[in-house]
C-alpha cells in the first residue's frame, strides 16, 4: 500500500467514526453502528432489559418460556411447563410420555415448587427477574381466572376416544387470554392449600372421559405433596408480591 493510500484509508475510517458517534447507544434492542476499523462498521444489538420486555405481551424469559400478561401484577406461562424447559432448569426429566414439547408429567407438588424457585434463581442470574416479582404456582382462584371461558372441545382429554398419553403443548387452540391447556392434557398443581395433608390439582387430564371429572370446578386431591403420577403437571405464574 502506498503512503497516499494508507493516509486515505485512515482519513476514511476517522470520518466513519465521527459519523457513528452521533448515533448514540442502542435502545430496546435496536442496532447501532460502531467503528471497527478503517472504512469498516458493524452492527451491535443492545440486550433488552426485563422492564423493556414486560412492556410487551407476551414476552420470552431467559429460560425460553413465553409469559402472557394477565394484569400489571401477574403473568402466566403460555403453555404448561414443557419437558425441555423442566430439564433445562431442574436438570432431569421424570416424564413417562417423552417429547421436548410435551408437558412435563409425573411431577409432584414439591417438584413443581422447587422448579419455580430454581427458575427464579436462573432468571435472576440473567438479570431477568423484575423487582418484587416471584415465579410460583397459581392459586386456585388464579387458575379459575386463567381457565375461565376455556371450552372442553379445546382440551386434550379422552372424551372422543382413549388417548395413549399427553399431546405437545399448544396442540389445540388457546383460550381468550392466549393460554393453552388450561383445561386438559395434565392435571395442574395449584399453590393452595398448604396446610392440609393433600394438595389440589385442577383442569383435568389426557385420560379423563368421566363427565364429573371434566367439570372446571372439579378438584383432584393428591396423596400428599410428594405424590407423582403421569397425569400431573403444572404451569407457572410470575406475580408481584408487593401488590
Amino acid at each position: 500500500m502506498t503512503l497516499f493510500a494508507a493516509c486515505l484509508a485512515l482519513l476514511t475510517g476517522m470520518n466513519v467514526l465521527a459519523q457513528n458517534t452521533t448515533n448514540g447507544p442502542a435502545k430496546n434492542g435496536a442496532a447501532t453502528s460502531v467503528f471497527a476499523g478503517a472504512g469498516e462498521t458493524r452492527s451491535v444489538f443492545a440486550k433488552p432489559t426485563i422492564k423493556d420486555l414486560m412492556k410487551q405481551s407476551p414476552f420470552t424469559n431467559a429460560t425460553g418460556m413465553v409469559m402472557v400478561k394477565l394484569s400489571d401484577a401477574m403473568w402466566a406461562s403460555k403453555y404448561l411447563v414443557t419437558q425441555e424447559e423442566y430439564a433445562k432448569v431442574a436438570g432431569g426429566n421424570p416424564s413417562q410420555f417423552r417429547g421436548d414439547r410435551n408437558p412435563v408429567d409425573s411431577v409432584s407438588y414439591n417438584d413443581a415448587v422447587a422448579f419455580c424457585s430454581r427458575l427464579a434463581d436462573a432468571e435472576a442470574k440473567e438479570k431477568m427477574m423484575p423487582e418484587g416479582f416471584i415465579y410460583t404456582l397459581p392459586t386456585q382462584t388464579q387458575w379459575e381466572s386463567m381457565a375461565s371461558g376455556t371450552s372442553l372441545e379445546n382440551s386434550v382429554t379422552s372424551v372422543n376416544g382413549n388417548r395413549p398419553g399427553t399431546a405437545p403443548v399448544g396442540s389445540l387452540p388457546a383460550n381468550g387470554q392466549g393460554l393453552y391447556d388450561t383445561r386438559g392434557n395434565l392435571w395442574q398443581w395449584c399453590l393452595d392449600p398448604t396446610d392440609k395433608p393433600y394438595r389440589v390439582l385442577r383442569g383435568t387430564a389426557w385420560n379423563e372421559w368421566r363427565e364429573v371429572n371434566l367439570r372446571p370446578e372439579f378438584r383432584w386431591y393428591s396423596n400428599g405433596p410428594d405424590d407423582r403420577q403421569n397425569i400431573y403437571g403444572f404451569r407457572v405464574v410470575l406475580v408481584n408480591t408487593q401488590q
